[in-house]
């Protein structure tokens, strides 16, 4: 494939498979009684899969771009491609679900200052007359998810004049305020650490009861006619949140979290499009949990692929039950995660991915002020 600007050859894959190939593949990775053998096999398909997605993603990203900047000029956008063990996880989840059904394997994000920019930004998709096939909207903000989740989704069947082959691929199109972010990420990096799919609803009983209330506590502080209207008084809730930090060590452990882990960035910024992002778990009494952060110009796409790729044959690939080894109480250990995410600068990636650097520290400073301004109310 050549770029009509300049004549490059483009390092974007094209897909190598069969529909029909690839839903096979997914349901050899969806089979407990698949082998080793049977599993190596079809991950190349998987990788070939998802790597396709990767041009449509970039063009629905830069569109995602142009759109944040009407509406808020400190908005952020990052893009990622599903990482191998979530995709087997939702298969797994879904046995019905074909893997060319899949709706994320490819997604973009923004994060906008307001609700009422959410909402804009969704109007500016809902009256685009672009080319893109509008499947779904899911409006997590007027209904939460049973988890506490918040926030918009949109998913679009990919339309391209130029590039007809990657058409019907499917994308979502996350949108979210800062605070729903904040949340988000810390659902996130618990999940990560204690080893449980706390963001679907599974996990400690505790855990779950206090990112519920967190959640009703951040809603409070972004009141909108449009959003759902919390049942339970601000008193309550932050009552609730001091009891369960108090049971959890919920403030201890983040802030611990973040103090331990060792970022180490390999990070050149020049002409810089992709970060492969992969977290390491610690292990006690020998090293801490380590981030390693590789850069990838756009012009090495292909690259950028290849080493996310390469990582994840070498991650466990089916969910397990343990957790990252941050403190010596903690025996077991989840094994390392990585992703590929695009942005336009580094700084973009730390605040669009603060759940790769145990980074809570936004999610803490809301709840705290949410506490102490309201635990003595009735």
């Amino acid at each position: 494939m050549t770029n009509g600007k300049n004549g490059r050859e483009s390092a974007y894959a094209k897909l190598r498979f069969s529909r029909a190939a690839v839903d096979r593949a997914g349901k050899v990775l969806a089979s407990l009684d698949a082998s080793d053998a049977d599993v190596s096999k079809v991950l190349d398909v998987l990788a070939n899969w998802r790597s396709s997605h990767a041009f449509p993603l970039n063009s629905m990203t830069m569109d995602l771009k142009q759109k944040v900047k009407r509406v808020h000029s400190q908005g952020l956008v990052a893009q990622r491609l599903k990482r191998a063990k979530s995709i087997v996880g939702k298969l797994l989840s879904k046995p019905s679900m074909r893997l060319t059904q899949m709706q994320d394997i490819g997604g973009c994000r923004a994060i906008v200052g307001s609700l009422e920019d959410v909402y804009r930004l969704k109007d500016l998709y809902v009256k685009s007359k672009s080319l893109h096939e509008l499947v779904s909207q899911d409006d997590y903000i007027a209904n939460p998810k049973s988890s506490g989740y918040r926030g918009l989704h949109l998913v679009f069947r990919f339309k391209s004049r130029s590039h007809p082959e990657y058409d019907r691929f499917l994308f979502e199109v996350q949108l979210r305020t800062f605070t729903q972010h904040a949340w988000a990420t810390a659902v996130e990096t618990v999940g990560a650490v204690v080893g449980q799919a706390l963001k679907s609803s599974e996990g400690q009983a505790e855990w779950l009861e206090y990112f519920k209330f967190a959640a009703l506590a951040l809603e409070f502080s972004e009141p909108a006619s449009f959003a759902s209207i919390p049942t339970t008084s601000k008193g309550d809730v932050a009552r609730a949140l001091a009891k369960l930090d108090e049971s959890l060590q919920v403030h201890a452990k983040l802030t611990a979290y973040g103090d331990a882990l060792l970022a180490t960035e390999r990070v050149n910024l020049k002409d810089t499009g992709y970060f492969l992002l992969v977290l390491i778990p610690g292990e006690p009494g020998r090293h801490q949990p380590e981030l390693k952060i590789f850069s990838y110009s756009r012009r090495n796409a292909d690259l950028a692929y290849q080493e996310y790729e390469r990582f994840e044959r070498l991650l466990p690939l089916y969910p397990s039950d343990g957790q990252l080894s941050l403190f010596p109480e903690f025996a077991n250990t989840s094994g390392a995660q990585a992703v590929l995410v695009g942005a336009e600068s580094f700084k973009a990636i730390r605040e669009s991915f603060p759940n790769y650097y145990l980074d809570t520290r936004s999610f803490l400073s809301k709840i705290d002020s949410f506490v102490r301004a309201n635990k003595r109310r009735s």
